[in-house]
Formats: structure tokens, C-alpha cells, sequence
């Protein structure tokens, strides 16, 4: 069986991340042969050639581009590709076009957001074409969304990501961070790792922090690690609540297995989420997690045993539960260690592994 692996972002996104591992974990089977297809000049494409990864590249100038659906077309037809498997919306929407030049091929879309799909002609069109054998979500909550639209509902498949558990490793240093960014050893540090997108509102994350550095008595940093398009909005948003010295946005960083189990609590406040990741590394270094119940969160997170959880858009209640849980010692011990094993269990890459291998030999 050939698995062509379709992304249309330049950046680097979760979805990406995703894909990526999908491909490894899957490498190594004899009877699976996949290739990727990204834009020229992404960040997935430095990370194929640097991984040595069989992939093509095509121009992506525009939302609706004409060479990537023609190279779609090209690599399919060449490689004799016999499940498209596409990772984003975009590309959802091109691989239609696509489709109606490619006969046999049996065509899979990874959904991981839960944002709501308005109902009307065309989002119909789209998510009932026949050509459609399976939609992956990344969780329950993301299925829901779907299930208003898809009018065949055995179409939807539930698969949660994995990550490798040995690369996220608990530790008791600080020296990455302490280091670059002049934090002294006394300092709580909160963190969160993110694009900085409007879905992982981190307007709300500046808000918390504000509630917080004000209740806790010592000193206390907020880190934001991670790119995106809303970077100068948050950084003047920041400065407008007074909080130049205490919020520290670090940019793109390829280090974050080193220096997540430096973070003293993950604090996720976004709006709309699959089922992040992030949580599960966050767990398996033993860093305890206040996020908000966004998408799938809560498939994870379970309130007072596994992490806390508080509404959407709800700076108040976010700050509220993060200082609970640094000024309860023995709740917080709690979280961590059944967070811990709780990951072990359900969200390796041996899991993932497991039912990907089965879904695609039972297309």
C-alpha cells in the first residue's frame, strides 16, 4: 500500500507535527510505502530533506493554487499513490479538485480542530462527497463538530495522537531557561507552547497572568513559546496590562523537550482545540496542566485528578486554578503522577501505531 501525506502550511503547525509522526511510526512496516507532499519553502520540507523523508514540493502562492493541485494530480498519478491521506483544510479543498482527475485512489481527511462547520451547500458538498472513504479525528469533541455534517456518521473515526514518551522525560534543572532568559532559581515559571493564533487565545493567557502575578506572593514568569501572526498584537497587549518584565515570548524553539520539565505549570487558554499535545508532553515530564475546556481538552484532563480545567475565554477562573494548584502541594502531586501514568496508557506513539496500522490495512 503508497500513502501520499498532504499538507498545504508553510509554518509549522500542530497538524504537521501529526503528520510527521504519523509517517515514523509507520516507516518501518514492509507493506506501507509513504511519500509527502508540502509547499515548497515550508517548514515541513526542511524537515523532510533533514530526515531524509521521500516528498515532493509544489508552489502554494495563493489558498487556491493551481500547481499544487496539478503536482497533487502528477505525484498520484506517477507514484501510483493508493490512499491520499490530507492534514488540513486547505488541502481538503484542493484534493477535491484534485479528485476529479484521479479515479481509484481512496482519499482520508485528518480533522484535529473543533471549530464549528457552518451548515450550507457547499460544506455539505464537501464533507459528503463520495469520494470520501474515512475523516481521522483526534478526538471525541472534534467528531461531534462533524456529525451535524457528515451525513454517513460510520465515515468518522476517532484515532488519538501519540508522542514518544522518552523524549519528554521529567528533570529538576533550570539551567535552559534560567540561562536565556535572566530567570533567578527562586522563580515560579508558567508556560505555555503555542502558535500565536487566535485559536489558542493567548490574550487570555496575558489576562490570567496579570490575575496571577497580582494574588502570588513571589516571584512568578510567564513564558509563550512560539510564532505566529498575532505576535505584535500580544506583545502591545502585554504591555498595555504593564506586563514587559513578567510575559517573555521566546520565539520559535527546537528545544522544547529540554525545557518544557523546566516549566513549574503548563497553562493553556485556548479557544478551540483537537486534542493538544502539548498536554500529553506536559504529563509525561510531569508538569501539571490548568487549560481551558477546549475541543477535546477535557478527553484528557479530567477537574482536580489529571490536571484543572476552566471555561473558555475565562481569565478569572484560569488564574484561579493555577494558583490553587501551586498553593496545594498535595493536589497538585496528585495531578501529576496520575497525568503521568494516565499518558503511558492511552497516548504513546505504541498506540497510535497500533490503530493507524490497522486503519489504513482495513481500507
Amino acid at each position: 500500500m503508497k500513502i501520499l501525506h498532504v499538507s498545504t502550511i508553510i509554518e509549522w503547525r500542530g497538524g504537521d507535527s501529526q503528520m510527521l509522526t504519523t509517517y515514523n511510526i509507520l516507516k518501518d512496516f514492509s507493506d506501507i510505502d509513504q511519500l509527502i507532499l508540502c509547499p515548497s519553502g515550508s517548514v515541513l520540507e526542511s524537515k523532510c530533506i533533514d530526515l531524509n523523508i521521500p516528498h515532493y514540493t509544489a508552489e502554494r502562492k495563493s489558498k487556491f493554487s493551481l500547481a499544487f493541485i496539478k503536482q497533487l494530480v502528477n505525484v498520484v498519478r506517477n507514484e501510483n499513490v493508493d490512499v491520499l491521506h490530507v492534514h488540513d483544510s486547505n488541502a481538503f479543498s484542493l484534493s477535491m479538485l484534485a479528485l476529479k482527475f484521479l479515479k481509484d485512489v481512496k482519499f482520508v481527511y485528518s480533522r484535529k480542530r473543533n471549530n464549528r462547520i457552518k451548515k450550507n451547500y457547499f460544506k455539505n458538498l464537501k464533507y459528503n462527497n463520495k469520494r470520501i472513504k474515512s475523516i481521522v479525528c483526534v478526538s471525541n469533541a472534534v467528531k461531534e463538530v462533524l456529525l451535524p455534517v457528515v451525513e454517513k456518521p460510520e465515515k468518522i473515526k476517532v484515532i488519538y495522537d501519540g508522542i514518544d514518551v522518552s523524549k519528554f522525560n521529567p528533570k529538576k534543572s533550570r539551567e535552559i531557561l534560567e540561562k536565556d532568559y535572566d530567570i533567578s532559581p527562586d522563580t515560579i515559571i508558567i508556560g505555555n507552547i503555542a502558535g500565536l493564533t487566535k485559536q489558542k487565545d493567548l490574550f487570555t493567557f496575558i489576562e490570567a497572568a496579570k490575575e496571577i502575578k497580582s494574588s502570588h506572593h513571589g516571584k512568578i514568569k510567564f513564558l509563550i513559546v512560539g510564532q505566529g501572526p498575532l505576535e505584535k498584537e500580544l506583545k502591545d497587549f502585554r504591555d498595555d496590562l504593564g506586563l514587559q518584565e513578567d510575559v517573555i515570548f521566546t520565539g520559535f524553539r527546537k528545544d522544547v523537550p529540554e525545557i518544557l520539565p523546566e516549566f513549574d505549570l503548563f497553562m493553556i487558554s485556548s479557544e478551540t482545540e483537537g486534542l493538544p499535545l502539548s498536554i500529553m508532553e506536559a504529563f509525561a515530564c510531569k508538569v501539571p496542566v490548568v487549560a481551558t475546556t477546549a475541543g477535546g481538552t477535557g478527553e484528557a484532563i479530567e477537574n482536580k485528578i489529571t490536571g484543572m480545567i476552566s471555561p473558555v475565554k475565562d481569565a478569572a477562573a484560569l488564574a484561579k486554578n493555577v494558583l490553587l494548584t501551586l498553593n496545594d502541594p498535595e493536589l497538585k502531586n496528585s495531578m501529576i503522577e496520575n497525568a503521568y501514568e494516565l499518558v503511558h496508557q492511552k497516548f504513546t506513539l505504541e498506540v497510535m501505531q497500533k490503530e493507524y496500522y490497522e486503519f489504513y490495512k482495513n481500507l
